[in-house]
């Protein structure tokens, strides 16, 4: 032979040594967060979810996989630097990894995962499930270049033959050997397009589903390919006495994947995976409202100096305490002097001086929180209808926003002088979902009225967390609360 068509395990690039098997797995990573990303949206898991749960779950997965190994072969390992995968005091690389402790691993990992995120464990499941297939179907070919996991000998090698490729390098220890590798990637493959033609076309899937499927399937394909490669005369490593660890846990897998589906339907969740994208679709956030002053715009340092600077020209002998000063974040300025006075002209008289003092000064006391600009314009370019509903003057609500960047990203704009009633009524946010023809909304505030006006809307609503004393506003319980402003593009999916 010729061996034209060779291939070595790795390869190098400049003083880097890279194997193949690392290639083809991260591809198949790379391959099942992209998927995972795609349908997960359609389940109502933010990408965000996913992203961080891969990089959480890869590396305990790869080192489950190498406890497996380690765990049925440990008389090979002479130091624990050698578990590690060193040698003479070199990182040689983890040359013995089992897939099925790797499977073990991630599925635990992802379970503690959900119960620590709040996510629906289920949905997660269905994404995670083909995910497991695509790693293995392109894995397996990383076995291919190491020139492993093959099976007996080829009676009629012709098919071999007709494809150099694979040919020259099934041809091991003198003869032509099933390419069980191939075998496994295929049948895999079937088993991924199977799964995938399930959750867009059956209507009797539930969610959940797809890992039960998972286990079973891939344990049946397991235990095809390791009984022919028990026939290759290799050593198997891994054994339960007489059986080969491979195959009793693909046994398993099997019984659990069963199990998972029988015992499911009694006790889990009855939610069809069709119903599931559509309510996810029916209820997909299209609107995303904010509250200005203690949201988007850092006003605080700016109102206290001026509710401080009026209060000493009307009441100078009064003296504003901190806790004051925080109640007057989300009211009108009627609604506030109201509480001073009863006299209507000297209220009018108090909003006015608070203006004078307080336009001219806006623009060198007010900074945008982080992210305000970048959030707004993201979610507008994704499609998110977005806007402002305050208490203060359209005019000054808009200036504000002009100065940062952020008018030119906002689809409608409402003030206190659009509206009759202000916070908590909901006349601002109902208004401006009417002009939008919003579907769903959610709106973002820093106070209680904020919170209750968005309930008041029947509309989702979101509170800040890096205000100075968000505890006022958790009382009354919003849907969510972020401690950054990017974390709604979290909530809303994008």
């Amino acid at each position: 032979m010729d061996f034209l068509f060779w291939i070595e395990p790795s390869f190098k690039i400049g003083s880097f040594t890279i194997a193949w098997y690392a290639i083809f797995i991260l591809t198949g990573v790379i391959l099942a967060v992209i998927l995972g990303v795609k349908e997960g949206k359609k389940l109502g898991i933010a990408s965000d979810i996913i992203y961080t749960g891969v990089v959480i779950t890869l590396p305990i997965a790869i080192i489950g996989a190498r406890l497996w190994y380690v765990l049925f072969n440990i008389s090979s390992f002479s130091s624990f630097g050698e578990v590690l995968g060193f040698k003479n005091g070199q990182f040689v690389g983890l040359s013995g990894l089992a897939i099925q402790g790797g499977v073990i691993a991630a599925l635990i990992t992802v379970y503690i995962y959900c119960r620590k995120r709040n996510v629906k464990l289920y949905r997660i499941l269905d994404v995670v499930a083909p995910g497991f297939l695509i790693g293995q179907i392109l894995g397996r070919w990383g076995n291919f270049c190491n020139h492993e996991l093959y099976g007996p000998i080829v009676k009629n090698p012709e098919f071999l033959k007709a494809i150099p490729i694979l040919g020259e390098n099934m041809f091991i220890n003198g003869a032509y050997r099933h390419p069980t590798f191939l075998y496994e990637s295929a049948l895999n493959l079937i088993g991924l397009i199977i799964m995938l033609v399930l959750r867009r076309k059956s209507k009797k899937l539930q969610s959940g589903d797809l890992i039960g499927i998972y286990l079973i399937w891939y344990g049946m394909v397991r235990i095809f390919t390791e009984s022919l490669r028990s026939m290759s005369g290799a050593n198997e490593i891994l054994k339960w006495g007489p059986i080969p660890v491979s195959i009793a846990i693909s046994f398993i897998f099997i019984v659990c994947g069963i199990a998972f589906l029988v015992l499911k339907r009694f006790f889990g969740p009855k939610e069809k995976y069709q119903d599931v994208i559509k309510f996810v679709n029916d209820n997909k956030i299209d609107t995303v409202l904010f509250d200005l002053d203690g949201t988007l715009l850092n006003t605080k340092p700016l109102i206290d100096k001026s509710f401080i600077h009026t209060f000493e020209h009307f009441r100078p002998d009064y003296k504003l305490s901190d806790e004051e000063l925080d109640s007057f974040f989300g009211p009108t300025l009627y609604q506030t002097f109201s509480r001073y006075s009863n006299d209507e002209e000297e209220i009018q008289a108090m909003i006015q001086f608070y203006r004078d003092f307080n336009v001219p000064n806006h623009d060198s006391m007010v900074s945008p929180f982080p992210q305000a600009k970048e959030t707004v314009k993201d979610l507008h370019k994704k499609g998110i209808k977005v806007g402002v509903v305050s208490s203060k003057k359209t005019d000054l609500v808009m200036h504000g926003l002009e100065i940062f960047g952020m008018l030119e990203y906002m689809d409608i704009v409402i003030g206190a002088d659009e509206v009759k009633n202000h916070k908590p009524a909901p006349d601002g946010i109902l208004l401006a979902k009417e002009k939008l023809n919003s579907k769903n909304v959610l709106y973002v505030g820093d106070t209680k009225n904020d919170i209750i006006a968005g309930k008041n809307a029947s509309v989702k609503t979101c509170g800040v967390l890096y205000i100075k004393d968000p505890s006022i506003m958790l009382e009354v319980a919003p849907d969510y609360v972020i401690n950054k402003l990017s974390e709604i593009e979290v909530i809303c999916g994008v």
